[in-house]
């Protein structure tokens, strides 16, 4: 049998289906030997990381393995990767779907918009957030572009007749296209769609509405998903508004306004912050919550 170090810790793809899902959503559908492998979670927030091609490839390199970790360790120019929802698995034709969220720019939008069946893809890493406990009586989500598809597959796969109410910040209301296609005639979904407001376009408003938001009575379960800065913000609201604890709500950034400042200044203090990180995990913080720590400590580091 082989060994779970020796066996690759990522999964090659190709693209076997593309179409242009709303104005701003490209599907893209993912095949290949590997994904009949995939460790999918079955988790309707999962995410995985792509890597695309370089200049002049059909494929990316396959990553080699250091120190137990599968990666690109000595690859002076590696490949550019990305973090991606799941929007839906097919394990019986080895297939994931991947809505991607079109911008003005950017190695993942210029990808998806060539994208043809037959190019290549390396997938790495599958994590989820998504962990309502069991009496869950009621869902608040919130999200722009980017955690769109995870939404819509959280409403699609909630346990039936749980109610939902799901904020959107979004470019177009069309955008909304699959979301509303899943809660067609259902009466305990609402969606509250917001157009022109936040995805890098000026502020979102997801956090003011959350604030105004009445919750329903009973336990229930919050996630975010959108811009970092503004999940910082949103998780501050759910815990000292609406005293949500730990384990009822998540908020996850899943893209950064300041990006490259942001790259930047955390270059400068990476081994400092690491370890800001892993302590935070070994005290008993979740993931999100060491996120969270480590960005205190790049605060605090460069004012």
């Amino acid at each position: 049998m082989t060994d779970t170090l020796t066996r690759p810790g990522f999964w090659t793809a190709t693209v076997h289906e593309t179409r242009r899902l709303t104005p701003h959503l490209q599907r893209v559908v993912l095949g290949g030997p590997d994904l009949a492998r995939f460790p999918a979670l079955g988790v309707p927030d999962e995410s995985v990381t792509l890597y695309f091609p370089r200049p002049g490839e059909p494929t990316p390199p396959p990553m080699t393995l250091r120190g137990e970790v599968w990666g690109y360790h000595d690859e002076p120019h590696p490949p550019t990767g990305r973090n991606y929802s799941i929007r839906a698995v097919d394990p019986v034709a080895a297939r994931l779907t991947v809505d991607f969220a079109l911008h003005d720019h950017g190695p993942a939008t210029s990808w998806a918009r060539r994208a043809e069946a037959g190019a290549g893809l390396l997938l790495w890493r599958c994590r989820a957030w998504f962990r309502p406990p069991a009496d869950t009586r009621w869902l608040v989500l919130a999200a722009d572009l980017a955690g769109l598809p995870a939404a819509t597959r959280i409403v699609a796969e909630r346990t039936p007749g749980v109610p939902v109410r799901v904020l959107v910040d979004l470019p177009d209301t069309a955008d909304a296209r699959d979301l509303f296609t899943v809660a067609a005639d259902d009466p305990t979904v609402h969606i509250d769609v917001r157009v022109g407001v936040g995805n890098g376009h000026g502020p979102g408003s997801l956090v003011d509405r959350l604030r105004e938001t009445n919750l329903p009575d009973g336990p229930g379960y919050a996630w975010v998903a959108g811009e970092a800065g503004e999940c910082r913000q949103a998780r501050s609201v759910l815990r000292t508004v609406h005293r949500l604890p730990r384990d009822r709500a998540v908020c996850v950034g899943y893209w950064r306004t300041d990006a490259a400042d942001w790259e930047h200044r955390y270059a400068r203090f990476r081994p400092l912050l690491d370890q800001v990180y892993q302590d935070a995990l070994a005290a008993g913080l979740n993931p999100v919550e060491a996120g969270d720590r480590m960005e205190e400590a790049l605060e605090r580091m460069t004012r």
